[in-house]
């Protein structure tokens, strides 16, 4: 679970500061929209600087009876600063900040704090996003799988088969008119799927000192440990 969880966290960060979406061509009548969906959301992401927006997180997991759904906001500043504050069902905080990761739980009074310099770029090659156009183009082709009230539905299907033994898809919403994402998922090898949907999406908001700092009461304990992902995402 929290593999799976910091899965997601590592691709939805990603996914909104490093994109570059151009994969294989398309070809037939499709082929004209996909690029002109893709134009106008590498455009929403070049002009992206910092960002702020709400989301609401569901892991639909073969381990799980049924879909575990979180709520919370996500804070971002490229290149590589985000935080994710979940409010629902419990609250927790994960930062991501100077080649470190801290988790918080309030709850638990525990912090713990993992360096991930050496795990980054693996976690985000795992999903297939943040990669130079060279190297997404060797790794998926772009299906177009409708569009319904003006949200256009994209499909990324990995293409080599390395990629293929860890992800399935990868799944955008994207409003049609703006280019910017509604929903992002991720649908694993074996079936299991982690989709954001977004809400309140604030592009470029000025951002004060404080924005990244999460508060740690006195008496919290506060663990620090290296992230060991062993063959999980071993390249």
């Amino acid at each position: 679970m929290g593999r799976r969880v910091l899965v997601g966290v590592f691709g939805l960060v990603a996914l909104l500061t490093f994109w570059t979406l151009a994969a294989q061509p398309a070809g037939g009548k499709d082929a004209a929209r996909i690029d002109a969906l893709l134009n106008k959301m590498n455009k929403v992401q070049k002009d992206l600087k910092t960002l702020r927006v709400g989301f609401v997180q569901t892991n639909n997991f073969s381990m799980l009876s049924k879909p575990q759904v979180l709520k919370g906001f996500l804070i971002l500043e490229k290149p590589d600063t985000a935080l994710y504050t979940y409010s629902s069902p419990s609250r927790l905080f994960f930062l991501v900040k100077d080649g470190d990761l801290l988790v918080y739980d309030p709850a638990a009074k525990k912090v713990v704090v993992q360096d991930i310099r050496r795990h980054q770029n693996r976690i985000m090659r795992y999903l297939g996003v943040g990669q130079p156009l060279n190297e997404l183009t060797k790794h998926f082709k772009v299906l177009w799988v409708g569009e319904k009230n003006e949200v256009a539905h994209i499909e990324l299907v990995p293409t080599k088969f390395r990629m293929k033994r860890k992800v399935a898809a990868l799944h955008f919403w994207v409003d049609a008119q703006t280019g910017i994402p509604t929903a992002f998922e991720v649908v694993e090898s074996q079936g299991d799927r982690i989709r954001f949907d977004f809400t309140h999406w604030e592009s470029n908001p000025k951002l004060g000192p404080d924005a990244f700092k999460v508060h740690i009461p006195p008496g919290v304990k506060v663990q620090r440990r290296m992230l060991d992902f062993q063959e999980t995402f071993k390249p």
